[in-house]
């Protein structure tokens, strides 16, 4: 099935897709920082998470209907990065176009460049039948941003009020909202652990709780200890 026919100008931003850095790696970090003072409302999570993401995509930077295929211009998210080849998703990001064969023919399951012949573009169809462009038919560019999600769910403490010194906290697990059966007594000390969360309290009130998030504690959750630490612990 040949379908590519019109000549376009190739425009790749390394000189072969072996030497393109494609990557899907992600970091996560938390807010409020550690030690910074934050206030969460009554009824608000104590943390949220941002997600910092290196995404590699393959840019069309324009419409190219050739024969019975048709690529509308966009940035195609890499699905996988093998050593023979890289292969794409059929439906640019942000948008709902999608690479789309003739009416009556074979729908396209993914574009992929074959790594042996780095500047020709190819699709794969459903029934796994492969075609390729001539080379140097189809301009695109391989690239990487950098993309965060912000205000991202994780599982942590959710303040609803207090009654005298002891603190009342429902638990988030990014699942559902726990009932508030968890407390703290203030009266043992203005800093609280949940997990390996450590959480100084400022103020807390009808309003809301000031607060600040801890370095992680020395003594880990379930850690077998000896006789000294267990002294030093309990003072």
């Amino acid at each position: 099935m040949k379908f590519f026919k019109q000549m376009l100008t190739l425009s790749v931003l390394l000189t072969s897709a072996n030497c393109f850095a494609l990557s899907h790696e992600c970091t996560l970090t938390y807010r409020p920082k550690t030690d910074e003072t934050a206030f969460a409302a009554v009824g608000s999570s104590l943390k949220i998470a941002d997600k910092t993401c290196i995404n590699s995509y393959l840019e069309i930077k324009a419409d190219t209907v050739s024969g019975a295929i048709t690529i509308p211009k966009g940035l195609y998210p890499v699905l996988e990065n093998s050593d023979k080849r890289i292969s794409f998703a059929t439906i640019a990001k942000d948008t709902v176009t999608k690479v789309e064969s003739c009416a009556f023919c074979d729908p396209i399951d993914e574009l992929f460049i074959d790594k042996a012949k780095p500047k020709t573009l190819c699709v794969l169809s459903m029934l796994k039948i492969e075609s390729c462009a001539k080379d140097n038919s189809i301009a695109y560019q391989l690239q990487s941003q950098k993309e965060t999600s912000t205000g991202l769910c994780t599982p942590t403490l959710v303040y609803f009020g207090r009654n005298g010194d002891v603190l009342n906290f429902a638990i988030n697990d990014c699942n559902t909202i726990s009932k508030p059966t968890l407390t703290y007594d203030l009266s043992l000390g203005n800093v609280i652990r949940f997990l390996d969360e450590q959480i100084e309290i400022h103020k807390a009130d009808n309003m809301g709780i000031y607060y600040s998030r801890l370095p992680s504690p020395k003594l880990k959750n379930n850690e077998t200890i000896n006789e000294q630490k267990f002294i030093v612990a309990s003072k």
